[in-house]
């Protein structure tokens, strides 16, 4: 009966390891999108957890401070359970090849796939998979010294863009207000540029973000900011100047918005409360009409009255908001204009203040999306 159990045992051994492989392969190596199912179940976990306490938070910054160790903790969790499944294993294959109880197993195997080498069996087949568990410990060692240098890298590449915003236009970011301060300093004729290095930035993120879903919880190092925020408020502002200058080029706003509904998507993919297929603009008139009268303001050249731009820029945005109000909601995202309410996490009471650029207020819905 033992010698069966212990058969079992390497049985279930083989099967874990080849398991552990295959998950360390898609989390680690398969460059495309490709999710293991432990990977996935930390993730959603550590998810839960942590926007559970976050919600119980009165001040969004102190809720903000939290969150900021979501994501490193899902990362680490998840290379300790890899590692993990390495060692019970290759303790669960040592079972039938050598006189061993099963703390004496777990031990060995430890003492491999940590390259120890403080105890090994001296018969063939434990010898081997011994060797086997410390070049396999070897080499998740190496594999994650490479994978989060990547993670960091592509944070620091998505939060560049999203600071120079923040420094030319302000934060939290509102679409009228990046087109009001570039008429304010006569630099329309900039906004091409603006919006095709928004263009490039999507494309990445989009990549970036579909293999390593994680990365969307990673916080930026500035609590009032949040990625998707900024490129709403780039998209809005796309979506506006192509609405209110019909006579000037659209093009570079048009594939500036293809791109970010496109990147919203796959930024929504892999997280299942979103509907991806949501189609709503988001804002009601009163809060476009802020918006219009902002940029009138300012001396903004508009073409169109607000009466003709709000069904074309309605229609424009229920391409985006619907994804984008989404995922912002299920990030706990700082209060912003023209972003959706945050009425879902009750905990979180304080609203940001708002710039003094914006002289016009923002109406009904855009103040309630400030409250969290």
């Amino acid at each position: 009966m033992e010698t069966t159990l212990r058969w079992i045992g390497f049985a279930l051994g083989v099967i874990l390891a080849f398991g552990t492989v295959i998950a360390v392969m898609k989390t680690l190596i398969v460059p495309r999108r490709s999710w293991s199912f432990l990977s996935a179940a930390i993730g959603r976990g550590g998810f839960r957890v942590f926007h559970r306490i976050a919600v119980r938070f009165r001040s969004f910054d102190t809720a903000d401070r939290f969150l900021g160790f979501l994501a490193p903790t899902v990362v680490i969790l998840t290379l300790v359970v890899l590692l993990g499944a390495f060692w019970l294993a290759f303790a669960l294959m040592l079972l039938p090849w050598a006189d061993l109880t099963v703390g004496e197993a777990i031990r060995e195997a430890g003492s491999s796939v940590f390259t120890l080498g403080f105890v090994s069996s001296d018969t063939p087949v434990p010898t081997l998979l011994d060797v086997l568990a410390g070049a396999t410990g070897m080499i998740f060692v190496a594999l994650t010294i490479g994978y989060l240098p990547t993670l960091y890298a592509e944070v620091r590449h998505r939060e560049a863009l999203v600071k120079q915003l923040e420094v030319w236009t302000g934060k939290p970011s509102w679409g009228p207000e990046i087109l009001a301060r570039f008429t304010l300093v006569g630099a329309l004729d900039r906004l091409p540029a603006l919006f095709a290095s928004w263009d490039a930035w999507c494309a990445r993120v989009a990549d970036s973000h579909m293999k390593s879903p994680v990365l969307t919880q990673f916080r930026g190092p500035r609590a009032r900011n949040h990625f998707v925020l900024a490129l709403l408020g780039v998209a809005d502002a796309a979506a506006l100047d192509a609405t209110l200058r019909p006579s000037v080029d659209p093009a570079d706003a048009l594939l500036l918005l293809r791109q970010a509904t496109s990147c919203l998507r796959d930024v929504a993919y892999p997280m299942r409360r979103i509907n991806i297929d949501e189609t709503d603009p988001g804002i009601g008139r009163s809060d476009f009409n802020e918006g219009y009268d902002r940029l009138v303001e300012v001396g903004y050249p508009v073409e169109r009255t607000a009466d003709e731009a709000w069904t074309v820029f309605a229609e424009t945005r229920s391409a985006y908001s619907g994804i984008a109000y989404q995922i912002l909601f299920w990030t706990i995202a700082p209060p912003a204009p023209w972003s959706g309410e945050r009425d879902g996490f009750p905990g979180i009471t304080d609203r940001p203040d708002a710039p003094a650029s914006w002289s016009v207020g923002m109406g009904s819905s855009a103040t309630s999306a400030t409250s969290a």
